[in-house]
């Protein structure tokens, strides 16, 4: 797990080596006419001190036609480098519809899969099937020591849990997952399940303790027990789900092997 923080022009003259984080995010534009002109500076600390970043989009009302080539047009150079976010939130806020058709026009041109960012009641209020069957991932914020509650989304690659002092998040992977958000999409078939909130052991399940797999719980599920997830994780060699257990954070992994969707 990833401590993430983002930032913006607010911030203006931030020195980044300052700041406990293993990655940024930082604000490009937002709207069809503004682009964070802070952004550059934030960039380069963020690769002198050698830490993954991340880029964002903050939506207005405007076309999202316009908002999505505008975004593009100033993301470019730093495709193949970068996690990339649509930020869906207060006036920004034109529906489901036109948010998927941003993140497409975001696809189909880098075949790279954006984050969408949003608060937890948004998360719930709004019909997001369509977002969802796209398997685009969401980064929620729910600013509480409580974990999000989502009624549709199986699962979240971020929390945003504080904004104090800083907008501060969990990404739930390491740094290989991370850059592979930022990497175009193959087409390489995957022995793990990559989303569903419901699963079935196939066999005796061991329970691990840690997010790397090193730590045993001494517990298992047995074969058939089926089990609700918090989120999946994702690792370099590893893709397993946090769950709550026994009054505790714990993982199991979610290999074709070893686990069947339920739901």
């Amino acid at each position: 797990m990833l401590t993430i923080i983002d930032i913006s022009n607010h911030q203006r003259g931030l020195a980044l080596n300052s700041l406990s984080a293993d990655t940024f995010i930082f604000k490009v534009t937002e709207g069809d006419y503004f682009k964070d002109d802070t952004l550059e500076d934030f960039i380069q600390q963020a690769r002198s001190l050698d830490k993954p970043f991340g880029l964002y989009h903050f939506l207005d009302q405007s076309p999202v036609e316009e908002q999505a080539n505008f975004f593009l047009s100033c993301i470019t150079p730093y495709l193949g480098e970068c996690l990339l976010v649509l930020d869906y939130e207060e006036y920004g806020r034109q529906g489901p519809d036109q948010a998927k058709r941003f993140l497409d026009i975001i696809y189909q041109k880098t075949q790279v899969k954006p984050l969408i960012y949003m608060n937890e009641s948004d998360a719930n209020a709004e019909d997001w099937s369509e977002v969802i069957s796209a398997d685009y991932g969401l980064w929620v914020a729910k600013y509480s020591s409580n974990l999000p509650k989502l009624s549709q989304w199986p699962n979240y690659a971020m929390w945003q849990y504080t904004s104090t002092p800083y907008d501060t998040s969990y990404f739930y992977g390491d740094l290989n997952a991370w850059k592979k958000y930022g990497l175009p999409e193959t087409s390489n078939s995957t022995n793990y399940h990559l989303k569903g909130k419901r699963f079935k052991a196939l066999k005796p399940l061991i329970i691990k303790a840690d997010e790397w797999f090193k730590k045993d719980t001494g517990m298992f599920f047995s074969k058939s027990t089926v089990f609700d997830i918090q989120t999946i994780c994702h690792t370099e060699t590893t893709t397993h789900a946090l769950i709550y257990y026994n009054h505790r954070e714990v993982f199991v992994t979610l290999h074709k092997d070893y686990v069947e969707l339920v739901e």
